[in-house]
């Protein structure tokens, strides 16, 4: 419960003759849940406002791009701070693809099947951008 997630994208610059990196807040969709009852998709709009703004994959890939996610929440059953962290780097990336959904209501419908097997599956999907 009370989950939170923060992400964060690093990149190489170079600013006068040396190499630098620099850290971007990436500002998420929803990035506060009260509880964890399915899966959560984590969507950045890449807008004007977005550092990701105009970037093409080849910008992406020169520049060293690390996506780094760190989640916080609560664990009632244990009464403890629960915190996970990973990153994602630019040979990690998926473009054109989109998840496939892992969870459907059971017969009833008074309950959601979950499928964990699914957590990293997708489809492709077509850019709204050519990158």
């Amino acid at each position: 419960m009370n989950v939170e997630v923060k992400v964060t994208m690093a990149l190489r610059v170079e600013e006068d003759g040396q190499h630098k990196n620099k850290f971007f807040d990436l500002p998420l969709q929803i990035s506060k849940a009260n509880t964890m009852t399915a899966n959560w998709t984590l969507v950045h709009q890449i807008t004007e406002e977005s550092p990701l703004y105009n970037f093409t994959k080849k910008d992406i890939e020169t520049a060293g791009v690390e996506i780094l996610v760190f989640v916080q929440g609560f664990d009632e059953s244990f009464s403890n701070t629960v915190i996970s962290r990973t990153s994602y780097t630019a040979d990690e990336f998926v473009y054109g693809a989109k998840f496939t959904p892992m969870f459907h209501p059971n017969e009833n419908n008074t309950s959601t099947i979950l499928h964990i097997d699914l957590l990293d599956s997708y489809v492709d999907a077509p850019l709204p951008n050519p990158m």
